[in-house]
């Protein structure tokens, strides 16, 4: 499932759950440091209805702005410094820290498919 996808990466990314809303059809994570020059904290919905995944974050300047992603590859593109890596039968998140790979078993993930 993409979903679970999107929750794995999301933590693997540093974020943490928040609570579930909506009879659990969306599920809202904050990243768990603040940014340093804003002082805030990245959010992401994982919308279970519409397969997607929506980070929201403040800039600079004290704006809000977000960005939807419709397939996990996107958002580890987006977030940078993450590769997804795809075995035949596993799925790995690496960062670009030594030491830091986590392999999961195969969730028919349909990476490369849809738009961001």
């Amino acid at each position: 499932m993409e979903i679970q996808a999107f929750q794995l990466a999301a933590r693997q990314c540093g974020f943490i759950e928040l609570h579930e809303c909506g009879d659990g059809t969306t599920m809202w994570l904050r990243k768990a440091a603040a940014d340093a020059v804003t002082g805030t904290h990245q959010r992401m919905c994982i919308d279970r209805l519409t397969n997607s995944a929506s980070v929201y974050w403040t800039d600079v300047q004290g704006q809000f702005d977000s960005k939807t992603f419709r397939n996990v590859r996107a958002l580890l593109e987006w977030i940078g410094g993450i590769t997804l890596v795809q075995p035949s039968n596993t799925v790995a998140l690496e960062s670009s820290s030594p030491g830091d790979l986590q392999s999961v078993p195969l969730l028919s993930i349909g990476v490369g498919k849809g738009s961001s």
